[in-house]
C-alpha cells in the first residue's frame, strides 16, 4: 500500500490483479502507478506476509512424539520454505527496489512489515513450528540492513561490499526513510492457529495495530532510517 502526495491510496493487490510473488505482476503494478503521473509517494507500507503453521485446524497441539515427528518431517520442506521466502522476503524487497528505481518519483518512507519472530538478537525459542516464517522475516530484516538497493542499477558495485540499504540511500543523497515494523500479535486470519504457548498480553485488533503503526511511521525522520520498531513505538533489536 502506498500514499501519494495528494492523499490518494493505492495497493498492490487491491484489485486482485497483482501478486507480490510474480515479477511480471510487480512490474505491472509499477507500470500502473507510472500512468498516474504522480511524482511523489509519501508513504509505502509493504505488508506482504504468510505464516504456514505445521498444525491443521483439526490437529491438537501436543508434545507427543507424533506432534514432534510432524514438525520435523512434514513442514520444513523445500516448497514450504520457498513460499515463505518468496512472499515475506523477496517480493517486498523487489517492490521497494522497483519503486526506488523510478528516477522521477520521490519516495518519502518505505515501511516493511516484519515481526519480532525475525529478530536474531532476541530469539523466541518457544515459537515451535515457526522455522520458515521466522527465517523469512530474519532474511527480510537482514536485507534491509545489508541489501544493495539502488535507484539506477540492479548491479552491485564490484569494488564495494554489500552496503546497508538505508545508508546507501543516504550516501546517494536520498531522503527516503527505511523502516522495519513489528505490528504486534494481531488477530487476523494468519494468526488464527492453535499454538502451544500463551501470547504475552494477548492479541490486538488489526485496527489497533494500524492506528499505532501510522503514528510510529509518521514520527520517524531520516535520522531513524534503517531501524526496527514495534507498534508501541519502541525500538526493537535486529
Amino acid at each position: 500500500m502506498y500514499q501519494v502526495a495528494k492523499g490518494s491510496m493505492y495497493g498492490l493487490s487491491s484489485n486482485g490483479k497483482h501478486s507480490i510473488t510474480v515479477l511480471t505482476s510487480i512490474q505491472g503494478f509499477i507500470d500502473q502507478f507510472a500512468k498516474t503521473g504522480e511524482k511523489k509517494i509519501d508513504y509505502v507500507v509493504v505488508n506482504a506476509g504468510i505464516l504456514k503453521y505445521p498444525n491443521s485446524n483439526r490437529d491438537v497441539c501436543t508434545t507427543t512424539k507424533d506432534h514432534i515427528d510432524r514438525l520435523h518431517n512434514s513442514t520444513r520442506t523445500f516448497d514450504h520454505f520457498a513460499q515463505h521466502l518468496h512472499t515475506n522476503t523477496v517480493g517486498p524487497i523487489i517492490v521497494a527496489q522497483k519503486l526506488l528505481q523510478m528516477a522521477d518519483v520521490a519516495v518519502g518512507t518505505i515501511a516493511f512489515m516484519s515481526s519480532d519472530s525475525g529478530s536474531t538478537r532476541r530469539f523466541l525459542s518457544f515459537e515451535d513450528g515457526f522455522a520458515a516464517y521466522s527465517a523469512s522475516k530474519a532474511a527480510l530484516n537482514q536485507a534491509l540492513r545489508v541489501g544493495c538497493l539502488s535507484r539506477n542499477t540492479y548491479q552491485i558495485p564490484t569494488n564495494n561490499p554489500l552496503q546497508h540499504m538505508a545508508e546507501e540511500l543516504k550516501r546517494k543523497g536520498s531522503q527516503t526513510i527505511i523502516l522495519a515494523l513489528h505490528p504486534g500479535e494481531v488477530a487476523t486470519d494468519m494468526a488464527n492457529i492453535d499454538i502451544t504457548w500463551e501470547i504475552d498480553g494477548g492479541q490486538i485488533t488489526a485496527e489497533e495495530s494500524v492506528r499505532a503503526l501510522v503514528n510510529v511511521i509518521q514520527s520517524k525522520t531520516i535520522e531513524h532510517t534503517g531501524t526496527f520498531w514495534t507498534w508501541q513505538n519502541e525500538e526493537y533489536p535486529w
